[in-house]
């Protein structure tokens, strides 16, 4: 796979880039208040995690209805989600490697 390709069209410049923009996402659509992306580890659980986000199930569906509607790509089901969300760094994996919809 050439990641510069999957980069371009995801609109991102680089990983860290995805990764922060995920991060964004999800502190957006979670409504998450006081919590700036720089501030959430990149490679814990933040569905259920340690970290400072505090998610659970129904913040797993928000973001993935943003998933798809930021990036056009779809977690099918629950198994998919979780493998997804397992880190950041599992959920900018999923972006760049899930075949793409429409948005």
């Amino acid at each position: 796979m050439d990641l510069e390709k999957a980069y371009q069209k995801l609109n991102v410049s680089s990983r860290e880039d995805l990764i922060f923009k995920l991060k964004e996402l999800v502190i957006r659509a979670c409504d998450v208040r006081d919590v700036k992306p720089e501030d959430v580890p990149t490679d814990v659980p933040f569905i259920g995690g340690p970290g400072p986000l505090k998610l659970d199930s129904l913040d797993a569906m928000e973001i993935a209805m943003d998933l798809r509607f930021t990036f056009g790509v779809e977690l099918k089901n629950a198994s998919t989600a979780a493998q997804a969300m397992q880190s950041f760094d599992s959920l900018a994996d999923f972006v760049i490697q899930a075949p793409k919809v429409k948005k």
